[in-house]
């Protein structure tokens, strides 16, 4: 399973510009009338605003690892492409940079962060997913299905439920994962070798919020599918409903969870 290791940024730095080069080969077959189509996952965005907000948190996030101190996207030079056949290499730039800088600084180098690991390669990690998660958004706009390496998508589920609980700070539904011992189950039934061997989480809601490991077990829900569609599930892009993943147990329980587990 890829991890916060000494040297993550050897890890997911790579795996960022790999995501950011999908991306831009996304962006480099889209038609004009494409670029304005509206992203379901992202309700009220386009596949423009989507790619737009890749390449800005590519930049926000090199600020930060550069200066360590929390930056104002708003008053950084972002260089927005002129015209669509821009976007591509604008996205690769973004990444390339922010790789470049975090290999500089050091993984362990404080960072301020959102989330509970202050660090510049918590910034690798976290920018590997947005762009993995938003190149799954504009694929799904076009109408296709999304395809992540299945180490990337394990991790994927390890950093939405390591962060989760910091989010609440702006998306206060979070606090209301709580429970009295009740447990959700996600379990991954393909690439399990690739993935790592564990491919499998055990979610325990408490008095006090929740906690989560690595763990065989029945939960009282459960959600069975392919690593790469539990990723899509966590961050909110499949529903219990979708055909790509098996639910099963407490349904009641599974949707608290995924009303409340989002940012």
């Amino acid at each position: 399973m890829m991890s916060e290791t000494a040297n993550p940024h050897l890890v997911h730095t790579e795996l960022l510009t790999a995501e950011a080069e999908r991306a831009a080969a996304l962006l480099t077959g889209l038609s004009a009338d494409d670029w304005d189509l509206e992203v379901p996952t992202c309700p009220g965005w386009t596949v423009r605003k989507v790619a737009r907000h890749i390449g800005t948190a590519h930049r926000w996030a090199t600020a930060m690892v550069r200066s360590g101190l929390r930056e104002d996207p708003r008053k950084l030079d972002l260089g927005f492409p002129p015209g669509y056949d821009g976007y591509p290499d604008w996205i690769r730039a973004g990444a390339a940079a922010l790789a470049r800088e975090v290999a500089a600084a050091g993984a362990d180098k404080p960072v301020w962060n959102w989330g509970p690991q202050p660090t510049a390669g918590a910034w690798a990690r976290r920018m590997l997913h947005e762009t993995a998660v938003h190149r799954g958004d504009m694929e799904l706009a076009l109408g296709r299905t999304p395809e992540y390496d299945p180490r990337l998508a394990a991790d994927g589920v390890d950093e939405f439920l390591t962060v989760l609980p910091a989010a609440a700070a702006f998306s206060p539904r979070i606090r209301a994962l709580t429970g009295d011992g009740e447990t959700v189950h996600l379990h991954a039934t393909d690439a399990v070798d690739a993935a790592g061997p564990e491919a499998e989480w055990l979610i325990t809601l408490e008095p006090s919020g929740f906690r989560w490991s690595h763990t065989h077990a029945k939960g009282a829900a459960a959600v069975r599918g392919p690593v790469g569609e539990l990723y899509l599930f966590v961050w909110g892009r499949r529903t219990p409903q979708a055909k790509e993943i098996e639910v099963l147990g407490d349904h009641t329980l599974l949707d608290h969870w995924v009303v409340n587990a989002s940012f």
